[in-house]
This record gives C-alpha cells, sequence and structure tokens, in this order.
C-alpha cells in the first residue's frame, strides 16, 4: 500500500512539473499577445496628443491616422512567409527569439519617437510582432500545450491581448505615450530572456527526423500518460509515412506542383478555409474596429472628453471581463456551442445598437449616452466570450497536421489581409455610413458567417491534432486513399 501511494505522488507531481512547463511557454506566449495589445490601442491615444503637441489636424486625421492605425496588419502580411519560413527551417525557440528582438527594437523607437513618422514607422516594424500570432504563437500553444489544458492557454491568450489594449488607453488618457512604449520594452526583454529556456517543439524535431528528442521532448512537455503517448506515437508515425525529413531540396517548379497538389486534399484545404470563416466571424463582428476606433466612437456618442475616456476604459474592462468568463465557459461547454450562441448574441446586440443610433439620427428618438454604452458593453461581453478568445484557439487546432508551415502561411496571410482591410476602410465607412450604417454592415456580414460557420464547423474540444485532422479524412476516404503518399508508394511497388 504504500509502494502504490508513493508510486501516485510521483506521478501527481511529475504531473505538477509538466503543467508548470507549459505555463512557462504560455507565459512567454502570452506577454507577446499583450504588447500585440498595447500596439492595437496605441493609436487610439497616442494620436489626440500628438494633435495637442503639433497642432497638425487635418494632416494626422486625413492621412496618417487610417494608415498608422493599419500598417502594422500590412506590413504583417510579408512578415507571414519570413516567419513561416523560419519557423519551418529554424525552428519555433529561435523564431521567438527574432521576434523579440524586432519587437524590442519598435519599442525602442516609439518610446522616443515625437512625430507622426517615428510612430509609422514603429508601427510598421511591429507588423514582425502581429505577424507571430497565426504563424509562431497559436501553433505554439497547440504544439507545446497537452490535450488536458490546450483549450484554456489557447483561450487566457485572447484575454492578454485585450490587457493590451486597456492598457495602452489608460497609459494614454491619464498619461504621456511614451510610457506605452517603455512597457513594450520591459515586456519584450522578458521575452527574450525566457526565449533561451523554452524547449523545441516536438512537432518540428518530428518534422525534422529527429525523433529521440521528439519522444524526450514531448514527454518532458505532456507526460506519459496513454493519451500523450498515443499523441507522440500518432506524430512519429506521421512523419516517418510522409518522408518529410528526407526532402532536403526541391526544384522550384516541382515544389509549386506539390503544394498544389496538397492544397487540393480535403484534409488541408477545408480546414484552412474553416480557419479563414472563424476569423472572418471574430473580425466582421467589429469588435476589433470598436477597440482601435473606441475614442472616437465614444466622441459621437457622448457629449464631454471625459465621459469618452471613461467609456472606452469601461468597454475595454468589460471586454477584458468577457474573455475571462468565455474561458471558463470553455472548460464546461464546447467550443462550437460557445462560438456560436455568443456570435449570435452579439450580432443581435449590434444590430439593435445600429438600429437605435439611426433613429437617433432620424431624430425620432433623443439620444441617451448611457443605452448606447449598455449595447456596447453587452454586445462586447458576448464577442469577448465568443469569437475573440475562440478563434486563434480553434485555428491552432484545425491546423492541417499535412504541410502544416504552408497552411499556417496561407491561412495568416489571408486572415491579416482583410483584418488590415477592415481597419484601414473603416474611417472610410463611417464618413460615408455614418456610425450606424457601419454598425449594420459588420452585423449583416457577421449573420452571414455565423450560417456558414453553423454549417460546416465541427467540434474540436478534448480532440488531438490527429484526431481532428481524421475528422476531415473521413469525409472524403476515397479521395484520402488516392492521395495518401504510403498507398502511392504501395501502388508503384506493386
Amino acid at each position: 500500500m504504500e509502494n502504490r501511494s508513493d508510486n501516485e505522488n510521483a506521478s501527481d507531481k511529475v504531473t505538477w512539473i509538466q503543467f508548470l512547463r507549459q505555463v512557462n511557454v504560455s507565459l512567454t506566449i502570452w506577454s507577446y499577445f499583450f504588447i500585440v495589445g498595447l500596439v492595437t490601442g496605441a493609436p487610439t491615444v497616442i494620436i489626440p496628443q500628438l494633435i495637442k503637441e503639433t497642432n497638425t489636424t487635418v494632416v494626422l486625421e486625413d492621412k496618417f491616422y487610417p494608415w498608422i492605425t493599419s500598417i502594422s496588419s500590412y506590413t504583417s502580411i510579408p512578415c507571414n512567409l519570413i516567419l513561416t519560413l523560419l519557423s519551418h527551417f529554424c525552428g519555433r525557440k529561435k523564431t521567438l527569439l527574432a521576434i523579440s528582438i524586432c519587437t524590442f527594437s519598435a519599442s525602442v523607437l516609439l518610446y522616443y519617437s515625437r512625430s507622426p513618422a517615428h510612430i509609422f514607422f514603429s508601427q510598421m516594424i511591429y507588423g514582425v510582432t502581429g505577424a507571430g500570432q497565426m504563424t509562431v504563437y497559436g501553433p505554439i500553444l497547440a504544439e507545446y500545450s497537452s490535450t488536458k489544458y490546450r483549450g484554456i492557454f489557447l483561450t487566457l491568450k485572447s484575454a492578454t491581448f485585450f490587457w493590451g489594449i486597456w492598457t495602452a488607453n489608460a497609459i494614454g488618457i491619464f498619461t504621456h505615450y511614451k510610457f506605452i512604449g517603455l512597457l513594450a520594452v520591459l515586456c519584450s526583454s522578458y521575452c527574450f530572456s525566457t526565449g533561451f529556456f523554452i524547449p523545441e517543439s516536438p512537432y518540428w524535431l518530428a518534422f525534422k527526423g529527429k525523433y529521440d528528442q521528439c519522444a524526450e521532448t514531448h514527454r518532458l512537455l505532456k507526460g506519459e500518460d496513454e493519451k500523450a503517448e498515443k499523441e507522440l506515437k500518432d506524430l512519429i508515425n506521421l512523419q516517418e509515412e510522409l518522408h518529410v525529413h528526407d526532402v532536403k531540396f526541391r526544384p522550384i517548379k516541382k515544389c509549386i506542383l506539390h503544394y498544389v497538389e496538397i492544397i487540393q486534399l480535403p484534409d488541408v484545404y477545408k480546414p484552412i478555409l474553416l480557419c479563414l470563416l472563424v476569423f472572418l466571424v471574430y473580425h466582421i463582428s467589429g469588435k476589433l474596429v470598436c477597440a482601435v476606433y473606441a475614442l472616437e466612437i465614444m466622441k459621437e456618442i457622448t457629449d464631454k472628453e471625459s465621459t469618452a475616456h471613461i467609456g472606452v476604459l469601461v468597454l475595454d474592462g468589460f471586454s477584458v471581463l468577457g474573455m475571462y468568463i468565455g474561458c471558463g465557459v470553455s472548460k464546461v461547454l464546447k467550443r462550437r456551442t460557445i462560438l456560436l450562441v455568443n456570435s449570435t448574441i452579439g450580432t443581435t446586440f449590434l444590430f439593435i445598437l445600429s438600429i437605435y443610433l439611426c433613429l437617433v439620427k432620424l431624430s425620432v428618438i433623443s439620444q441617451n449616452s448611457y443605452i448606447v454604452i449598455t449595447l456596447l458593453v453587452v454586445y462586447s461581453l458576448a464577442i469577448c466570450c465568443g469569437p475573440a478568445i475562440l478563434s486563434t484557439s480553434i485555428y491552432g487546432e484545425l491546423l492541417p497536421v499535412k504541410a502544416r508551415s504552408f497552411s499556417i502561411f496561407c491561412t495568416s496571410t489571408l486572415a491579416m489581409l482583410y483584418f488590415a482591410t477592415i481597419i484601414r476602410v473603416s474611417p472610410m465607412m463611417f464618413s460615408v455610413f455614418d456610425i450606424f450604417g457601419t454598425f449594420l454592415f459588420f452585423s449583416l456580414c457577421s449573420t452571414i458567417c455565423i450560417i456558414l460557420t453553423y454549417k460546416y464547423l465541427p467540434e474540436t474540444k478534448d480532440k488531438t491534432i490527429y484526431e481532428i485532422a481524421a475528422l476531415f479524412k473521413k469525409d472524403q476516404p476515397q479521395v484520402r486513399s488516392e492521395d495518401d503518399p504510403k498507398n502511392v508508394q504501395t501502388r508503384n511497388q506493386r
């Protein structure tokens, strides 16, 4: 009995050690998301301060403002390719260190910036940090986390992102914006220092054919229970079948043809399309537009500037609260259910808000700032409980096992492109269609995306990456058998 008790205690102790190792990795990734939040929220408060300091209202509002708010997203697009290649050939660990160096440089420039041009160039460099959201950060959390903790780790990172937005707004409202850069310097320094102690991804090690190191790292992070060992076995078996590590170089033409064939596989293109759909549900909901242009929106619907500042902080605070509520709910309910229910609630309240503002515009009813803020709060709570925390979580789980780096590049590039475009054209939509028209557009588009999500998105909760991939193989078993590399090799031998 004593021996059995000792073994159980030892097993529990090892489990906690593995959990802390996963938390260590997650803390570093959450810090990157916090910095991205700072970058996203910074233009909201930087522009008003620059207007007061430089007296160049027209130039800033008409020319610089839309580009300062969106340039980091546009520069993220070419950075997606760079980070994907770096992660593919050099590994996750070295890629994180490279990102931390770029982030540190951009943060120093932001701290010492005193003109719109300085802000613009710092935001450009921050594009590297933003590109890591889908090319590096999300996949790392999915690859390094065990099935038991993966959901909570992936959802908490989104809450950290909105903490960054709230912090940037609070700093900019009460102090000088340079302290946003100082905080980013400290966070990027932390990421660089902890990056040396993070082990390499077992998925990347398996991809490189380093199976002994893969098994060692996998057990170091996830233990040796039955489910972890099954995941490790599936990981190694798949890489052995595909012989990815044996292919050193390919001519460009063959490489292109190879990926053209891969993208036609149902277990590759279906997850990519679903990832893009889930991201679209989040971005087209208008939540990030409200976060980036929060101060301008609040000034339009409130009478005093001080009330607008308070409204921004309250809205950001409820956004963070919604994230944590969603994290708790995600441990109980299924991801698909949470996404659909909260997206529907958020879209409904956004539609109600647009109708209310339209009636105010037509002088049918008088405007009440408290009603508008209440509707915005409920809308923000719903979106943050659902799409905001689950978009990147589901993305990390749905990513195809085959040609993973290629899939990351395709998904991240397209997602960043329409996100950057939405942020860029939103000021134009505000001026042409007014706030109520823009909100109505977002609510109608969200409704279409929710219907498509309901029809096509599978459930991913408590499933390993390989179990999720099998869902798409089952849809078309004949296509899978024809395109599977192992079966092709067998037919050739015959």
